[in-house]
């Protein structure tokens, strides 16, 4: 799983709880270096903010979407933009999924565990 915030302490905890539940997780702090270590790292699921430094979240997904290497990785949108306006947009940007922050365990594990069967 690929993390992409460029809030650390959040990236932290998601990543730490996302590995206690047996998951291997790298992190990136702006959209520019997740798109750079995304050869690297090859996730099958990428976790992005919307308001990143620089290239912002939609931007990037959009970017994965239009790359025939990187369409089919799924984007779980992490953000604490919340209004339906926001989150069709994730949606047309090539997003499957919406977690509210500061978020919650037990429903990031959720939407992970769906997403990954």
């Amino acid at each position: 799983i690929l993390v992409i915030d460029d809030d650390r302490i959040s990236a932290k905890i998601v990543k730490l709880n996302l590995k206690k539940e047996g998951y291997h997780v790298e992190t990136a702090f702006d959209g520019e270096e997740g798109l750079a270590i995304l050869p690297v790292v090859n996730p099958d699921l990428i976790i992005l903010d919307v308001l990143l430094p620089g290239m912002k979240g939609r931007e990037v997904c959009q970017t994965l979407k239009s790359d025939s290497q990187t369409r089919d990785i799924p984007v779980m949108f992490m953000t604490a933009k919340e209004s339906p306006d926001d989150i069709q947009a994730e949606k047309e940007a090539g997003g499957v999924a919406h977690l509210t922050k500061p978020v919650n365990t037990k429903s990031l594990i959720s939407e992970v565990r769906k997403l990954l069967g």
